[in-house]
């Protein structure tokens, strides 16, 4: 077995999709000391050692994993669903440090038995989000962070502006999480659980707005606190049936 000179952060994806979401999230990791692998629903079978776990970006969460009903025609990932879910109930059994990006804040709420607005556009009036490439890139939004959560501590700040590319987001908060951000409308942008070693979600994604020390220091915080916890084993099988 290799040994481990830097804190392994897995980062979860689909098999065969998203390549390059999880790559601009290994290099996020990387850039602020970390060493990236897949977690992927095949990846487990080796059964990897990581400090923690990034949940990353991707299309929708199953609606039935919080009693909503799927969209018709829409092509949910179920195997990935099953390995987030395991992972993050191992997470909370084991205190692993965890940060969940967009879709992954919103599976780590899901797991704690929150749920999720299908179409945040549809219940806030004042969700002027962008639609095109360019506006996904350059579009910014501010955010009120509460004083004294792990997202303040990072940003050193208690607002900041962040990018936007969701259309869903939390609507019941998990059991034992908090609301540490919210946009000016309401909407929630980061969640935490103050009892664990580090559990945060953000809906933002840090990762593309890396070129700011802010976000650097949001992954170097995670990072740290992974590396503070020792290598720990993925064992579990992942597969829907």
């Amino acid at each position: 077995m290799r040994k481990l000179t830097k804190p392994v952060i897995g980062i979860t994806k689909p098999v065969k999709k998203d390549n390059w979401a999880y790559a601009a999230v290994a290099a996020a990791v990387r850039i602020c000391g970390g060493e990236p692998i897949a977690l992927t629903p095949d990846e487990q079978r080796k059964r990897p050692l990581i400090h923690g776990v990034l949940f990353g970006g991707g299309q929708d969460v199953f609606p039935m994993l919080y009693d909503q009903t799927p969209k018709q025609g829409y092509v949910y990932d179920r195997d990935r669903d099953a390995l987030e879910l395991e992972l993050a109930k191992q997470a909370k059994q084991e205190d692993i440090p965890a940060l969940g990006i967009c879709r992954g804040a919103q599976m780590m709420n899901v797991v704690r038995g929150g749920a999720l607005y299908a179409d945040v556009t549809a219940e806030y009036e004042d969700t002027a989000y962008p639609n095109g490439v360019a506006g996904k890139i350059f579009f910014r939004k501010t955010i009120d962070i509460e004083h004294g959560s792990l997202l303040q501590r990072a940003f050193a700040a208690t607002c900041s502006r962040v990018n936007s590319l969701h259309k869903q987001a939390i609507k019941r908060l998990g059991k034992d999480l908090r609301v540490t951000a919210r946009e000016r409308n309401g909407i929630v942008q980061a969640i935490e659980d103050p009892d664990m070693h580090y559990y945060m979600g953000v809906q933002f994604h840090p990762e593309l707005l890396i070129y700011r020390e802010d976000m650097r220091d949001l992954f170097r915080q995670f990072i740290d606190r992974a590396a503070s916890r020792g290598p720990v084993e993925i064992l579990r099988d992942f597969r829907t049936g």
